[in-house]
């Protein structure tokens, strides 16, 4: 399991994907357009890749029951995560991930689909 990054390195990490988030149009079909070399960059690459990857699941549903929303609460108040479930209906099977407060705050921040998750249910319990 990888270790949890702490203080200024979390920063760090969530600074570089609100980073690339806001540059969308400099995408290459190069999967070594990004040469980075920290590990910080390298994990903050993958976050973005991950959260690009649910935008896109989230704007492919019709139907506003195939995405559900939940907490998971651990031990300590500041380490809950949410619950991310996105029903196919086609395929019969289901994409669960797992995010904190801030990579679902960066997620949100695409209008389209802070409008898909408002009409989910639970969105109140979580946002």
């Amino acid at each position: 399991m990888a270790k949890a990054i702490k203080g200024k390195k979390k920063d760090k990490l969530y600074v570089i994907v609100e980073r690339l988030r806001s540059y969308p149009k400099e995408k290459s079909r190069n999967k070594k357009f990004y040469n980075f070399r920290d590990p910080t960059a390298l994990r903050a690459l993958r976050i973005h890749r991950h959260l690009q990857a649910l935008e896109k699941d989230i704007l492919d549903t019709t139907d506003k029951s195939c995405i559900e929303l939940s907490i998971e609460f651990n031990n300590e108040p500041k380490n809950e995560r949410i619950v991310l479930s996105i029903r196919n209906q086609e395929m019969h099977c289901c994409r669960v991930a797992y995010l904190s407060q801030r990579e679902f705050r960066i997620l949100r921040k695409n209008r389209k689909v802070a409008n898909r998750l408002r009409r989910c249910p639970a969105y109140k319990d979580v946002a």
